[in-house]
């Protein structure tokens, strides 16, 4: 079982959850004729995209919480995606050396497939920006882009953290700085 393919595979994972954000209301609202007595209904979520995005958390906080369990760690910061993401990169020799580790490997694939097939054929990639910019993290930002598209996605850090949007241009300029 390769170490680098599952950190790169759950760092996939985490931007298909993340890309899913756009996917949880259908497209815009259409102009409706209002029928006499009808209400409106408020946000519609589309379904297959929260039971997919819930499927995801469920299975890395499992994982993540035998880890806890039978390794004793500490340093689970959190219990979101990212955070689970996260931990479960930087303890990924020990689960690979665990007797589960096949269950492991399938679990994240399956969930890679189920992922693609709701988003779309186009693979998630990660390009390599530099060295992260939040205090204290010794993380890499990767651009994250869909396929052939040369514009990201989405900013994010190997560590787990997204950069928003406002950030990109400052990031950008201090990419430039640092490559002279």
């Amino acid at each position: 079982m390769c170490v680098e393919r599952l950190r790169g595979e759950l760092l996939t994972l985490l931007g298909l959850h993340r890309e899913s954000d756009h996917a949880l209301t259908p497209g815009a609202a259409r102009m409706r004729e209002r029928v006499s007595g009808s209400r409106s209904v408020g946000m519609v979520l589309d379904e297959r995209t929260v039971e997919m995005r819930t499927e995801v958390a469920d299975v890395l906080a499992s994982w993540a919480r035998l880890v806890v369990e039978e390794r004793g760690t500490k340093g689970l910061r959190g219990h979101d995606v990212g955070s689970l993401v996260s931990f479960l990169r930087d303890e990924v020799e020990w689960i690979a050396g665990h007797p589960a580790a096949v269950s492991f490997d399938e679990e994240v694939r399956r969930l890679l497939q189920r992922l693609g097939a709701l988003f779309g054929p186009a693979p998630v990639r990660g390009l390599p920006l530099g060295a992260c910019v939040e205090p204290e993290c010794t993380g890499t930002l990767l651009a994250v882009v869909r396929g052939a598209a040369a514009a990201p996605g989405h900013v994010s850090c190997d560590a787990g953290h997204t950069l928003p949007p406002r950030q990109w241009l400052m990031v950008a300029g201090q990419l430039a700085r640092w490559s002279k």
